[in-house]
């Protein structure tokens, strides 16, 4: 075989298996989870932080969190955390949604998260949030926090874009 041959087999071979490693890896991953979710200690969490991390998964966001896990009687932990907030069968995500986690017994930063303790009842709070809107009574009197409502609300495709334009300008008129 010549020189170039070898480079070419080797490099191939290295790249099988490093994409060997990571399917290996996702698949470890998942039976971790599934192990945690039927597995681990049950406990409540609070939401500290909400980032979008500006990575997308099938066109759903990424998100970064912190949360703040509480498990019966040892003292709450902070834990960060990356997920599409949509995997947590949450409608609405905020700063202060509380969700039931279940935490691994031997690593207390592994939390899976099964979703919000109180079902939303995501019509009510579209009812409230466009009627405050259409008032001019914003549901927050923070106009930087009814944006961000506005902006949640636009990129989950509740509102349309005319909606979102026009209520955007109500709120930006009032800064």
């Amino acid at each position: 075989m010549r020189e170039e041959d070898v480079i070419l087999v080797g490099s191939w071979a290295l790249a099988f298996l490093g994409g060997g490693a990571f399917v290996v890896r996702l698949i470890h991953r998942a039976w971790k989870k599934k192990q945690v979710r039927a597995h681990g200690l049950p406990g409540k969490a609070t939401v500290l932080e909400c980032k979008g991390s500006r990575v997308y998964i099938n066109r759903s966001e990424i998100f970064d969190f912190l949360l703040e896990v509480r498990l019966p009687g040892q003292a709450p932990y902070q834990v960060s955390l990356s997920s599409r907030w949509h995997d947590w069968n949450v409608r609405v995500m905020d700063v202060g949604l509380q969700l039931n986690v279940k935490v691994d017994p031997e690593d207390p930063q592994g939390v899976v998260v099964l979703g919000p303790v109180v079902a939303q009842d995501l019509g009510r709070f579209l009812r409230q949030g466009m009627d405050a809107l259409a008032t001019g009574q914003a549901a927050h009197a923070d106009p930087v926090k009814a944006l961000a409502d506005l902006q949640r609300m636009a990129d989950a495709g509740l509102v349309s874009e005319e909606e979102y334009a026009r209520k955007r300008a109500e709120i930006l008129d009032r800064l």
